[in-house]
């Protein structure tokens, strides 16, 4: 009997291997050897998805090239692919579960673990005639790997999430492959250079920050005047505001209501009318979800939601967090168990051991059983990092360790208590009010100093002792201020504003399946979109806020008159039937069949919408920018066979004749070189200014490059060092651009 267990990545197979007594490392799987298991056992992996769904091109000539005429794309089957690059590990794995008798899916534990997992089995054809196992675990150490595997679960009951999983993959393949060369062509058409993706869940995240983006040009500073009083009493002074607040267009509406009041502005004797003190509490912050630690990491580091992602998977395989990818900031009794066992551990490694910890009971503000679906929030593991693997981590995800830990053990420290003070100035029949805080016990505020929880407001001032019926003198202004408008997207907004999504729908029933599936995008994917926004050029990144560009914006206008590919209801809508499909109450032929009708409804509707789509100003800035692009792609005339033009691609800079062989990596010394200056090598032999950031053994240096006979590119810092590199190019690899240093002395 031959067990065979599936991992879905190298880390993860190793922290499985390392869990069981004896282990044993082969070409690309481990062999095993535990109490557990009985015949050969054998832990093989993916590089995440091993099989991919094929390409149009694949299935049809005629879909090869982008046409309206050939349009809709809809095969018939559905099939997959390996990609080249992973086929000599596909090969592994495809021999190892075909010779398996019982295979154990131990891939992540979710729905896109599930089709990884399924998607490699049924492509190496070992989906049947075998056992097959699950595991389901939320944490890579040793203790909860072996008693995850000493409860596996029957595979037939996560299987459905893997039917779930596949129809939204196809899904959103037939979206991108019908919509995408649809937009693309029809806006080619409108003279719009390019081309353009959509996709569920990216198409509406643009769009959500178009409209902010929209709304913050469009908006309209607006004067307007409000009230402020300063107290003085017998004991000091104080501040205090209208009550209600009161705004007014104009100073003399202002002042016209004050008359209305029995009050003018300046000084005037008024009346303490009450002085009401009451004790209040706080919570600590709840546990984090992946949402809420990126929005956090964002914040207080402006780390990227991928680079938090990035970082927390570390973190992850590195056994001292448990699974990043959750959607929940609840744990189960299980969890708060060990955590109160480790408590001091986690206390000694913040150096918090003087800050009491005596809640010891679970609080339904962090415990719930019921709402742990598949994972629980983001955790320390038993696991306490040492100080010197925490000097080994980068900033970021000391940052990530620090805040889960802090979180975390906030959870056991006794609320942040204050007293709250409020006083109501009578001034005729005008009623000012003042609230002033005072920490009693900081509590679990402690952990976090002056950082706090991130959200809790500056502290209100202390006031002084007053009594009821105090006659004080009251000074009251008129202040001019103007409306402001919204701040733009961060990362870390955006991800919150991903989280809500409903919030932006109007349906009742699109708004309660969001609610449910927590918006659009999964913590899994959210980071992944922003990405793709970026890496499509949609949107960037400027002082961490997030800003459409003019190819977004025109992407925006073209999609505006289609509601489903802009809001957030497609997705509710979409994973309403997915929820069927996961529950055995739905089929995916149903589905895509939806979806087909869908893609249809496009194709019949679209070409009239952009037809009629004025796209403005936008349309000339992206034909000016792309023209001046294309501009600075001609580098100049060929140094080598003087008469060829030198153009400039992503990577490389390369002789337009076939006979020359010159090329100038855009990349020298880890330095990416500009346009301009490619330019002035080319043109000029050398660059005009030495050039910054660039990388050697001795670390970061600038030098002037220079173009030397045989085309040899040749770095000099001051006259002491020379970096040459060679003239052998190779049509096909930088291997050959080889470099050397040499020392002179002058």
């Amino acid at each position: 009997m031959k067990t065979v267990i599936l991992a879905e990545k190298p880390s993860q197979a190793k922290a499985y291997a390392d869990s069981f007594s004896k282990t044993s490392r082969k070409d690309s799987y481990f062999e095993i050897q535990d109490r557990l298991f009985s015949g050969k056992t054998v832990i093989t992996y993916g590089f995440g998805h091993l099989v991919e769904l094929d390409s149009p091109d694949m299935y049809d000539e005629n879909w090869k090239q982008w046409s309206l005429e050939h349009l809709p794309i809809f095969p018939t089957h559905y099939r997959y692919h390996v990609p080249k690059d992973k086929k000599k590990q596909f090969n592994v794995v495809k021999q190892q579960l075909q010779s398996a008798d019982t295979i154990i899916i131990a891939t992540d534990s979710d729905r896109e673990g599930e089709l990884i997992a399924w998607s490699i089995i049924q492509q190496a054809g070992a989906d049947h005639g075998k056992i097959f196992k699950r595991l389901w675990i939320n944490s890579l150490e040793k203790e909860a790997i072996y008693q995850g595997f000493q409860q596996l679960r029957d595979a037939e009951e996560t299987y459905p999430k893997f039917e779930e999983a596949q129809a939204r993959q196809i899904a959103d393949w037939l979206i991108g492959m019908n919509g995408s060369p649809l937009y693309s062509l029809l806006l080619q058409q409108k003279g719009i250079p390019g081309s353009f993706s959509l996709g569920r869940v990216q198409t509406p995240t643009l769009y959500m920050i178009y409209q902010l983006q929209e709304k913050i040009r469009n908006f309209q500073k607006e004067p307007y005047f409000e009230g402020k009083a300063q107290v003085t009493t017998q004991n000091g002074t104080f501040g205090a505001k209208l009550d209600p607040n009161e705004t007014q267009a104009t100073q003399e509406a202002f002042e016209a209501y004050l008359k209305e009041k029995g009050v003018q502005v300046g000084k005037q004797p008024g009346t303490i009318l009450e002085v009401e003190t009451e004790k209040k509490s706080a919570a600590s912050p709840r546990l984090f979800s992946l949402s809420s630690l990126q929005s956090k990491m964002n914040q207080l580091m402006k780390a990227s939601a991928k680079d938090t992602l990035e970082a927390l998977q570390g973190l992850y395989e590195g056994k001292y967090l448990s699974y990043p990818r959750t959607d929940t900031p609840y744990i189960t009794e299980g969890e708060y168990a060990y955590l109160l066992d480790h408590l001091d551990e986690y206390k000694h490694f913040l150096k918090a051991e003087s800050i009491p910890t005596p809640i010891h009971t679970p609080n339904s503000r962090y415990v719930n059983n019921k709402k742990v679906q598949e994972h629980y929030a983001i955790i320390p593991t038993k696991t306490v990092m040492t100080a010197a693997a925490f000097e080994q981590l980068s900033p970021l995800q000391q940052a990530i360790y620090e805040q889960v830990l802090k979180t975390t053990v906030a959870m056991f420290a006794e609320k942040y208590t204050y007293e709250e003070t409020t006083i109501l100035t009578q001034v005729q029949q005008l009623q000012l009010k003042a609230i002033g805080k005072v920490p009693i016990d900081l509590g679990w505020k402690k952990l976090f100093g002056k950082e706090s929880d991130g959200k809790e407001k500056e502290e209100e001032p202390l006031l002084p002792k007053v009594i009821k019926g105090e006659t004080v003198t009251v000074d009251l202004q008129v202040l001019e201020k103007e409306t402001k408008p919204p701040q733009p997207y961060t990362e870390g907004t955006l991800i919150t504003a991903m989280k809500t999504a409903g919030k932006t729908v109007d349906s009742e029933e699109a708004q309660s399946i969001l609610k449910e599936v927590e918006g659009i995008g999964t913590e899994a994917t959210r980071a992944n979109i922003i990405e793709t926004l970026k890496q499509k050029e949609y949107i960037k990144v400027e002082k961490n806020k997030l800003v459409v560009t003019n190819k977004g914006i025109l992407l925006c206008q073209a999609v505006e008159k289609e509601p489903l590919l802009t809001s957030a209801e497609m997705t509710a809508k979409w994973e309403s039937y997915l929820l069927k499909i996961g529950e055995r109450k739905g089929t995916q032929t149903t589905f895509l069949a939806n979806i087909q009708k869908f893609v249809s409804h496009l194709l019949e509707v679209v070409p009239g919408q952009i037809q009629t789509t004025n796209f403005g100003s936008t349309l000339q800035e992206v034909k000016a920018a792309s023209e001046k692009q294309e501009a600075a792609r001609h580098l100049g005339t060929c140094p080598k066979c003087q008469e060829q033009e030198v153009l400039l691609y992503q990577k490389v800079a390369a002789c337009t004749s076939e006979a020359c062989d010159f090329k100038l990596w855009t990349t020298i010394a880890k330095k990416k070189l500009t346009a301009t200056q490619l330019k002035e090598i080319i043109q000029k032999g050398r660059t005009s200014q030495p050039v910054k950031g660039l990388k050697g053994q001795k670390g970061s240096f600038e030098a002037t490059i220079v173009l030397k006979d045989k085309f040899t590119i040749f770095l000099s810092e001051g006259q002491a060092y020379f970096l040459f590199f060679s003239n052998k190019f190779s049509e096909k690899k930088k291997t050959n651009y080889k470099k050397r240093t040499r020392r002179t002395t002058k």
